[in-house]
């Protein structure tokens, strides 16, 4: 589950006045709201939308009474396995009996309502798979990289090139939102993420690199800022690549 099911990094997330989620402070979230509605769909359709001719969208009832939809795209990667589901969009939707969506006009809700402990379990199941995964990641990172928007996505697709150029045998997952790039059995050296306005390049190393990348706070979060208008100079990061994969920095 924790790398058959991501979220894209450009995610919406909305919900109806009155609809209120597993954490009433925080709101929606990832591993409390979206993964325990995705456990439990009861109804799926395919999205009508013509910018979205590949997509999927599920409703789900909440412990709390609300609906959620959750729109989705299934990711099929260039290695044989299981496609990937990418989540795109969380909506929370107030109704007893019937929401009305704006695709889908007036929808009959599922008499079946989750209880807390039933929804708490699903949770507990998804947290208990992330931590215990070792099932190779690869298409969830080629799904994360895929779902990026222009310019992001080219910067990703550099980055990964260029590590797996480097370092033949790495380990890709995508962790904490975020594809990682590890040594088996050694640690995790790499990772990327996705901003508004740059794409973070990170090493996460024991040493400094040489020479010492432009920000971070430490051996550990050592990165590369990347706006639209600047270049990657790949034969530099091809060096920090090879030097942080000798010294992984985070562990298995």
């Amino acid at each position: 589950m924790a790398n058959r099911a991501i979220r894209a990094s450009y995610y919406s997330k909305d919900h109806d006045d009155g609809v209120r989620f597993t954490d009433l402070e925080r709101g929606l979230q990832w591993g409390v709201d979206a993964v325990p509605a995705l456990l439990g769909l009861f109804r799926v359709e395919q999205d009508p939308r013509d910018d979205h001719s590949d997509g999927w969208v599920g409703f789900a009832r909440h412990w709390r009474g609300g609906t959620l939809r959750l729109d989705f795209d299934l990711f099929s990667g260039s290695e044989e396995s299981d496609p990937v589901l990418v989540v795109t969009s969380i909506s929370g939707r107030e109704g007893e009996e019937t929401i009305v969506d704006d695709d889908f006009g007036e929808i009959e809700l599922s008499d079946q309502v989750p209880t807390e402990e039933e929804w708490e379990e699903r949770s507990r199941r998804y947290q208990a798979a992330r931590r215990k995964d070792d099932t190779d990641g690869s298409t969830a990172v080629e799904a994360h990289i895929t779902a990026l928007p222009g310019w992001k996505r080219e910067v990703a697709t550099q980055f990964d090139e260029i590590i797996r150029d480097e370092v033949p045998q790495v380990r890709r997952a995508v962790k904490y939102h975020q594809p990682f790039y590890g040594v088996e059995d050694q640690g995790w050296f790499a990772s990327f993420s996705a901003f508004s306005k740059h794409v973070k390049l990170a090493f996460v190393c024991e040493s400094y690199l040489e020479p010492k990348p432009p920000s971070g706070t430490g051996p550990d979060r050592q990165a590369l800022d990347l706006k639209k208008t600047d270049t990657l100079d790949e034969e530099q990061v091809a060096s920090w690549v090879r030097q942080a994969a000798d010294d992984p920095g985070m562990g298995w």
